[in-house]
């Protein structure tokens, strides 16, 4: 094509929105001069620009007066279409420091330039905004073979930039975050990032607590000590109605400049933002289940123009805290939680043990240690069966399948086999070990041993046996003292005095036995016992043997016995006067036999009565009937005598004989 574009009319149509202004406006009056006279270089170089889709933009001239099609119109923002033949840097004020030096190099070098992400700082929509760049600019040679202007490609990568920074901070930060278990200090380094990452002068995280009508700022990170510290609890609505009804609906609140904010200049909240030292500031809540529930806010002292980028990087950032202080905070329950029955486990008395569904054991309390005879960490591993009998085991494998079939728990009592093989019997509470699936896993068990409790019941009802039958033989021996005591024609103040003698000595032989917890006595307690206490002096009864323990209903009838040999001595025998006196002795004889003597001496002359009284006939029967033992009375003159030869007894249970 080898068009000549300096003819007139070589734009006449074409190049869009931009070739129709460029066509119609007044060249002549600008140092362009008129199109017609337009060099070469500029014909070519705009007819490329009019017809590429591309932005393009020529600044040409010693002015670098600006020409641009309809793709670069929207850069200069409310600039175009007034930028139009304009010099650049009239048309970049804001940004001429930097592309300035650009040009001028270009100019001078005749090379081009290009650059990516170039931070221009833009006043766009009456606001200096943040921007981010990819451009070049190219030199075009006019006919002298100088530079004489620059073709400016190039498009706004700012959204593209402040993703990656935004990737910059939140990917590491998200990595430290999870690496700390405690919600404030998660808070502090979310909000210190920030606070660094922006360079603003203020950023700090809080919570709300709807029902107190109050917020508290865990944290605020501050650029230095200037600048106040809001660290606390404040009440609602402090920093303003229009901040809080915002927030509560889950709007962003965003003051560029708090002079010139109508929700704040003029109002009363206005001294609290100048006292805080807020000229800037941007608010983004947090909104969980319909409710304001935390904030997360930057503050700057200097005017400050906020975009979607930092509202878009603080609501990333809140939620992030917000996500890792419910974990923190569900993480510390879980090990409070977790030493709390860390503690009931290795302190409890009962015995607690879990095992898998194969019934080993894999942790068992000190308890369970304790009563099995085995450490604690020893038990793990080990098998249910090593310390139950096979019968036993298949009664556990049983409650097993029961609760694996039906779930809930089941509780029965099984015998275990303890160290050194003591047996013992076990209370068990169990249940299902269920993983999150809802899939048993094993089981856990608390038990108690319950051993002494069924021994102690098994005593308790032998000794209630005991007492129903010792009641009942003494209620027959009380009616036998009665009926052989009121027997017969003696007076009855000498029956009644036999009657509550004889009493006595059976209360005797019961505080005998019961001092000895009704295991038996020995026949020295036993004579001691029946004897001493009628003798007038004590010196005047000899007893004396080996030692011979006695069962209780052995003792109780010996004590009736000697009491009714003592009570004949003292009213007719050898104790009936001053010098008489009782020798009391035993013996054991070959073939496994007791012979016990009692005789008398000292006292008045003794005759043969004419007949036997109670006294004598207890000892005759009683004796024969409950020691099965051969008694001999004698009553020669120099003193009554009583011989009783009897098997010796088997010695009492807890009674030394």
């Amino acid at each position: 094509m080898n068009r000549d574009m300096r003819e007139p009319g070589w734009f006449a149509s074409g190049g869009g929105d931009m070739g129709e202004r460029i066509r119609g406006h007044d060249w002549a009056a600008t140092p362009l001069g008129p199109p017609e006279r337009w060099p070469h270089a500029l014909h070519l170089s705009l007819g490329i620009c009019l017809n590429s889709s591309f932005p393009i933009a020529i600044y040409w001239g010693p002015g670098l007066h600006l020409l641009y099609n309809d793709g670069w119109s929207p850069i200069p923002g409310k600039r175009h279409p007034h930028a139009l033949g304009q010099p650049a840097h009239l048309v970049w004020p804001d940004i001429w420091p930097i592309v300035g030096p650009q040009f001028a190099d270009v100019i001078a070098s005749g090379r081009g330039y290009s650059t990516a992400d170039q931070h221009l700082p833009m006043t766009r929509s009456g606001r200096l905004e943040e921007s981010y760049w990819d451009y070049s600019f190219t030199p075009i040679t006019g006919d002298d073979g100088r530079v004489a202007g620059i073709l400016n490609q190039g498009h706004e990568v700012t959204d593209r930039v402040f993703e990656r920074q935004r990737h910059a901070l939140l990917l590491p930060l998200a990595d430290r975050l999870r690496a700390i278990d405690d919600a404030d200090a998660i808070a502090a380094a979310a909000v210190d990032a920030l606070g660094a990452h922006l360079g603003c002068a203020r950023a700090g995280y809080a919570e709300m607590d709807l029902a107190a009508g109050t917020y508290t700022v865990t944290h605020n990170w501050r650029r230095d000590a200037d600048v106040a510290e809001l660290r606390g609890t404040h009440a609602l609505g402090a920093f303003g109605v229009d901040l809080h009804d915002a927030l509560s609906t889950g709007a962003v609140f965003a003051v560029d400049d708090a002079l010139e904010d109508r929700r704040v200049a003029g109002r009363p909240v206005a001294e609290r933002y100048r006292a805080a030292g807020i000229r800037a500031g941007l608010v983004v809540p947090v909104l969980k289940g319909g409710q304001y529930a935390a904030a997360i806010f930057v503050h700057d002292d200097a005017p400050r123009c906020w975009t979607n980028h930092h509202e878009t990087l603080l609501s990333s950032v809140a939620e992030r805290i917000w996500e890792e202080r419910g974990r923190a905070r569900s993480a510390r329950s879980l090990r409070e939680s977790e030493g709390r029955y860390r503690l009931i486990f290795e302190q409890a008395n009962d015995i607690i043990f879990t095992a898998d569904l194969t019934q080993t054991i894999t942790a068992a309390n000190p308890a369970a240690g304790a009563a099995l005879g085995v450490p604690p960490d020893a038990l793990t591993g080990r098998s249910i069966a090593e310390f139950v009998a096979p019968d036993d085991l298949a009664r556990t494998s049983g409650m097993l399948r029961r609760k694996l079939a039906a779930g809930g728990t089941t509780r029965y009592e099984v015998p275990v086999i303890g160290k050194d093989g003591a047996s013992m019997r076990w209370d068990i509470n169990s249940s299902l070990a269920i993983d999150d699936a809802g899939q048993p896993t094993g089981l856990h068990a608390i038990a108690r041993d319950v051993t002494e409790r069924h021994a102690h019941e098994e005593s308790q009802r032998r000794l209630i046996n005991e007492l129903n039958h010792r009641v009942k033989n003494m209620l027959a021996l009380v009616q036998a003292l009665a009926m052989q005591s009121f027997k017969g024609d003696r007076p009855v103040e000498e029956s009644q005095a036999g009657f509550q003698a004889r009493l006595a000595a059976l209360a005797s032989a019961h505080d005998l036995l019961t001092r000895e917890k009704w295991e038996g006595a020995t026949l020295q307690e036993i004579v001691g016992a029946a004897v001493l206490p009628l003798a007038p002096e004590r010196d005047r009864v000899a007893i004396g043997g080996p030692a011979v323990a006695l069962a209780p209903k052995l003792a109780v009838s010996l004590v009736m016995a000697f009491h009714e040999l003592a009570t004949n001595a003292i009213r007719y025998g050898a104790l009936a006067g001053e010098a008489g006196a009782v020798d009391v002795h035993w013996d054991r004889l070959p073939g496994g036999r007791l012979a016990i003597g009692w005789h008398e001496r000292g006292g008045p002359p003794v005759a043969p009565p004419a007949r036997r009284g109670f006294g004598l006939r207890m000892v005759e029967r009683v004796l024969a009937k409950d020691l099965a033992a051969k008694v001999a009375i004698d009553f020669p003159a120099t003193g009554f005598s009583c011989l009783i030869e009897a098997p010796l007894p088997a010695p009492a249970a807890g009674i030394a004989a």
